[in-house]
């Protein structure tokens, strides 16, 4: 399971330590450094992010105040030199906390708890899809239960993710990526960072833009190519028929 990670650190040798160590694991994939919480909102709010190393004291915002302005917050790693903060942030659902100096080792486990804890995750939306043509998506406080027909199109909005049905918009705490994984990939595109589309609700296609009735989605380079061998592929199955 690839994940991303940022560090949110106003010391240079935390996120050197950091980086040096995840380096030696090769399913995380470093995303942003950030030195102080302002730093670390922006980020959030542009990238996906799985998980991230925090630490307690910084300039502006301390940490926890960090974790109290998030409405659905990445997996949390605690990094501090100070143990008196640990009882604490375990209130904040947080996956481990590393006492600075950590040793590698003692990074390897604490990446291993957030990996189990997001395979867990993934292998219950899962299930809670088995039964397609449906699938569930969760937002805030429950799971609605959606026909694969009725998804137009999905957008990734930093830390929610909305998704467009034919009478209905749900903000949800899903990831983008985890919708990539979950809907049929012969009639859900990913064709942006950004936006996933349903091919049947496309109504015209240009070199840069798709269009779905009245909204316009940017295609980006990276993801130009998966959506000629869909379409193609999709053109030959109507021929078949």
């Amino acid at each position: 399971m690839s994940l991303t990670f940022a560090i949110i650190d106003d010391e240079p040798l935390a996120h050197n330590l950091i980086e040096n160590f995840a380096a030696k694991l090769a399913h995380i994939t470093l995303v942003g450094n950030c030195h102080n919480g302002e730093q670390a909102k922006l980020l959030l709010n542009s990238r996906h992010v799985d998980f991230i190393f925090l630490d307690i004291q910084m300039p502006k915002i301390t940490g926890f105040e960090f974790l109290r302005g998030l409405t659905n917050p990445p997996k949390i790693i605690i990094v501090s030199a100070h143990r008196e903060y640990a009882l604490e942030s375990y209130e904040y659902g947080i996956s481990d906390y590393l006492l600075k100096p950590f040793s590698l080792e003692r990074f390897e486990q604490a990446v291993q708890k957030v990996t189990a804890s997001l395979t867990t995750q993934q292998q219950e939306i899962a299930k809670h899809n088995e039964s397609a043509p449906h699938i569930f998506i969760k937002d805030d406080k429950k799971h609605h239960k959606v026909a694969l027909s009725d998804i137009n199109y999905i957008k990734a909005n930093g830390n929610y993710t909305s998704v467009y049905l034919t009478h209905l918009h749900i903000i949800s705490q899903m990831k983008i990526s985890d919708f990539e994984k979950l809907l049929p990939a012969e009639i859900f595109c990913r064709v942006h960072r950004s936006y996933i589309v349903a091919l049947n609700a496309v109504t015209l296609i240009t070199a840069n833009e798709l269009t779905l009735g009245d909204t316009v989605i940017p295609v980006g380079r990276v993801y130009k190519s998966n959506l000629k061998l869909l379409l193609a592929n999709n053109n030959k199955t109507h021929q078949s028929s």
